[in-house]
């Protein structure tokens, strides 16, 4: 087979050939391969257990999307509305430390993940393997995150 032929683009970028789009692909297979299957739970917070859940973060593997729903700033009265996910054999663990701290997870209803999600952070956190705290603050997706 003839070597890819690339043209250098005026603004420094190369043009695609067939074997570049190939490997994309393969990435884009291997890392779906990576997903972890996930279970999340949706909770009203006070700014003040909205610290506790982020100091326990630090101890125990779960993820967060965080969703300001009332109020402003950092002040212990604002409401955030919390997505906390985790991995299904994470769960005792994960309902267990946040319990310890005042927030009762237990009372919300799991909803397992869906592995072809169309929400990019639901696709980061089953891809990336540390925990996440995402501020929805500026998310395009929050409207269909909300509904789930």
């Amino acid at each position: 087979m003839a070597p890819a032929v690339r043209k250098v683009v005026v603004d420094g970028f190369f043009t695609p050939c067939i074997e570049d789009d190939m490997e994309w692909v393969e990435t884009l297979q291997e890392l779906q391969g990576r997903r972890r299957a996930m279970t999340k739970r949706s909770i009203e917070v006070h700014g003040r257990e909205l610290r506790k859940v982020q100091d326990v973060q630090e101890k125990v593997d779960f993820s967060v999307t965080c969703t300001v729903i009332d109020g402003r700033g950092a002040s212990s009265d604002t409401r955030y509305l919390l997505l906390i996910y985790y991995e299904p054999r994470e769960e005792l663990k994960v309902l267990s430390a946040l319990g310890v701290v005042g927030v009762n997870l237990k009372a919300c209803e799991p909803k397992a993940v869906e592995l072809e999600s169309p929400i990019q952070e639901e696709q980061d956190i089953m891809l990336i393997p540390q925990p996440l705290f995402i501020d929805m603050e500026e998310s395009t997706t929050l409207a269909s995150l909300v509904q789930r």
